[in-house]
């Protein structure tokens, strides 16, 4: 174990939360939630995705982790602010980027959660 590792993890995120958020987005729904739900949603979204993304060491640097890399890279891109719904876009559009960006924090919280758990030992 290294030093980081011992101190692991330097901020305590609301997990509960993010899955909630999480779960809410890419659960199952017969048709579009309305265009306020989907809004809000995201906007929730990057907030836990921002915060995870903030977290000090995922090892990212270390070999063997190139997938870490992928990850930040693809979700450095989904977070510009040039891909990022607006009131022009679609509901299916919006709706697609919710799902995304969901799909990313659920990435990020499981990298999180078993560094974590690597940490704790």
């Amino acid at each position: 174990m290294t030093e980081a590792d011992a101190t692991w993890p330097r901020t305590t995120l609301g997990i509960e939360a993010i899955t909630t958020a999480v779960d809410h987005a890419l659960a199952p729904r017969a048709a579009l939630p309305p265009r306020s739900v989907i809004n809000a949603g995201t906007d929730e979204l990057i907030r836990h995705l921002r915060s995870l993304m903030a977290v000090d060491d995922y090892g990212h640097d270390e070999p063997g982790r190139g997938a870490v890399r992928v990850l930040f890279r693809v979700a450095y891109r989904n977070l510009d602010l040039a891909v990022r719904p607006d009131d022009t876009t679609s509901d299916d559009d919006a709706y697609t980027y919710w799902r995304t960006i969901a799909s990313l924090t659920a990435a990020f919280r499981d990298l999180y959660v078993s560094r974590s758990r690597e940490a704790a030992g």
